[in-house]
C-alpha cells in the first residue's frame, strides 16, 4: 500500500489548492447574522487566492486568528488572518528564503500570545518544523527542534505561556515516527514520545482543563499495511499509548482531538469500510476509554472531519467535508450530549461537478458563536482555491438540518494495545512531501 496516499488525502481534507481569482461571491457577513444559521463571512484570498487551515479563539475577547498558506512568487507562502470583531484581515508573517510553506494549526493563549505551527520545505530539499509567535505587535520564526532531516508539525495547543504543546511525525531509519515538542517559556524541546510501529503520525493535541494531562492523536500502521488509530496521554510526567478503537478493519484516521475536562474528550476523523466507503469517525473519553460515537455519513464515498472544539459535555462541534452528487461541500455536525446532528451550511464554490468547499478548522467563542474556516475552489470555469470563513450564532437550541443520527451506543472495533506491538515496512529514503492537494474521488 502506498503510504503517501493516505497523508495526501488527509492533507487535502484540511489543506489547499491554489491559483488565480475566484468569480465574485456574495460572502460578506450580514449585519444582522440568521441565528440557528450558518453565514458566509467574507476573508481576504491574497495573491488571488488561498487557504485557511485552522482558526482559533482569544480566551477573554471577541479576537480569533486563522492560519494557512497561499501561493505568492512560485512559492507557498504561509497566511495568518486575524478577526477583531468587525472584519478579517491579513497580518504579515514571516517566510524562509526560497522554501514553500504551509501552517496547519493555530493557538491563542492571550491577545499578545499566539502560536502557529507547520512545516517548511526549502528548495534545496527536506522538510523542517515551523513555528510562529505572536507578541502582540509581530509575528516571528521561532527557532524549533528538527530531530531528522525529514520533519513537521501538524497541530499545537496552549495551557499557558508556559505550558505549548506541538505534535507531527519525523523520519528516522527509514521510519515515521512521533514528533512531540514542548515550549517552556523559554525554548522549544523535544519531549519523547511513543511509537507503535515505525510508520506512526500525530495530526491532532489538546490540553485538559483542570488537569495535567495533554491528548494527542493520529494513526499508526499495522502490520498488514492498514492504517489504526493512535492516542497518546501526557500524564504531567510522561507520553504513554492510550488504547482507543477503530472503525473498521481497513484505514482509520484520527485528525483532532478536544476536551473539556478530565472525563470528557472527543477525537475525530474518518475511517474506510471493507466496501471502500469512508465515513465519518468520532470518539469519546468517558475517564476510563475511548469508544466510537456513531455519526451521520452524508456521501456514497466520502464523509470525513478534520477539526472539533468542545465547550461542554453537551455542546461540541465538529466539521469537515463530504462528497455530494457532483461537489465537495462544507460539513458541521453538533452534539448535544445525546447524538451528532448534521446542520446546513454554505458552499461559496456551488455545486457544479468537481467544485471544491471544505471546512479544516473550528473555535467556539462563548457566548458569541462557532467559527469554520477552509477553503473553496471554483471549477467551471477553473479558478484557484480562496480562503473560507463562515460563522454559526447560536440560538437557544442548535436548530439542526433533519438527518438520521445516531445514538452514544459503541461499536465493538480493533484496537491497538498500550504498549507498542506491530511493525511497519520501513520506508527506504524518505520522499520529498508534495504540495497538498485534492485526492481523487475515492
Amino acid at each position: 500500500m502506498n503510504r503517501m496516499r493516505p497523508l495526501l488525502l488527509l492533507f487535502a481534507l484540511v489543506s489547499l489548492l491554489f491559483s488565480a481569482a475566484a468569480r465574485e461571491q456574495d460572502i460578506h457577513k450580514p449585519s444582522t447574522p440568521t441565528c440557528g444559521a450558518w453565514d458566509l463571512v467574507f476573508s481576504p484570498s491574497p495573491n488571488g487566492n488561498g487557504s485557511l487551515l485552522d482558526v482559533a479563539h482569544v480566551p477573554g475577547t471577541v479576537e480569533l486568528w486563522s492560519a494557512g498558506n497561499y501561493n505568492a512568487n512560485f512559492h507557498w507562502q504561509t497566511l495568518i488572518e486575524h478577526w477583531d470583531g468587525t472584519s478579517w484581515q491579513v497580518i504579515a508573517s514571516p517566510n524562509h528564503p526560497s522554501a514553500n510553506h504551509f501552517l496547519y494549526r493555530i493557538a491563542a493563549v492571550a491577545p499578545n500570545d499566539v502560536w502557529a505551527v507547520g512545516r517548511y520545505e526549502p528548495d534545496t530539499g527536506g522538510t523542517s518544523t515551523l513555528i510562529l509567535h505572536w507578541d502582540g505587535i509581530n509575528w516571528s520564526n521561532v527557532p524549533s527542534p528538527n530531530p531528522a532531516t525529514y520533519s513537521g508539525l501538524y497541530a499545537v495547543a496552549a495551557r499557558s505561556p508556559i505550558d505549548v504543546w506541538a505534535v507531527g511525525y519525523y523520519y528516522s531509519n527509514g521510519g515515521q515516527l512521533t514528533l512531540i515538542e514542548h515550549w517552556d517559556g523559554n525554548s522549544w524541546s523535544i519531549v519523547p514520545s511513543p511509537n507503535v510501529g515505525n510508520n506512526d503520525l500525530l495530526t491532532g493535541v489538546a490540553v485538559v482543563p483542570n488537569s495535567p494531562n495533554v491528548w494527542a492523536v493520529g494513526y499508526y500502521y499495522r502490520n498488514d499495511g492498514n492504517p489504526s488509530t493512535l492516542v497518546e496521554r501526557w500524564d504531567g510526567n510522561a507520553w504513554t499509548i492510550v488504547a482507543s478503537p477503530d472503525g473498521s478493519t481497513r484505514e482509520n484516521y484520527l485528525t483532532a482531538v478536544s476536551s473539556t475536562g478530565p472525563n470528557d474528550a472527543w477525537a475525530v476523523g474518518y475511517y474506510n469500510t471493507p466496501n471502500g466507503l469512508y465515513l465519518p469517525l468520532t470518539e469519546h473519553w468517558d475517564g476510563t476509554s475511548w469508544q466510537v460515537v456513531p455519526s451521520p455519513g452524508l456521501s456514497s464515498s466520502l464523509t470525513a472531519l478534520t477539526a472539533v472544539s468542545s465547550l461542554s459535555p453537551t455542546d461540541i462541534w465538529a466539521v469537515g467535508t463530504y462528497y455530494g452528487p457532483g461537489a465537495q461541500l462544507t460539513l458541521a455536525q453538533h452534539w448535544d450530549g445525546i447524538s451528532w446532528q448534521i446542520f446546513g451550511t454554505p458552499n461559496p464554490a456551488g455545486y457544479d461537478f468537481g467544485a471544491i468547499n471544505a471546512f479544516s478548522g473550528v473555535a467556539t467563542v462563548p457566548g458569541v458563536g462557532v467559527w469554520a474556516s477552509g477553503y473553496y475552489q471554483v471549477t467551471q470555469p477553473a479558478t484557484q482555491s480562496q480562503t473560507l470563513t463562515a460563522f454559526y450564532c447560536p440560538v437557544a437550541k442548535p436548530t439542526p438540518t433533519p438527518t438520521a443520527t445516531a445514538t452514544i451506543t459503541p461499536t465493538a472495533t480493533a484496537t491497538p494495545t498500550t504498549t507498542p506491538i506491530a511493525t511497519a515496512t520501513p520506508r527506504a529514503t524518505p520522499p520529498r512531501r508534495p504540495p497538498p492537494s485534492p485526492p481523487p474521488r475515492p
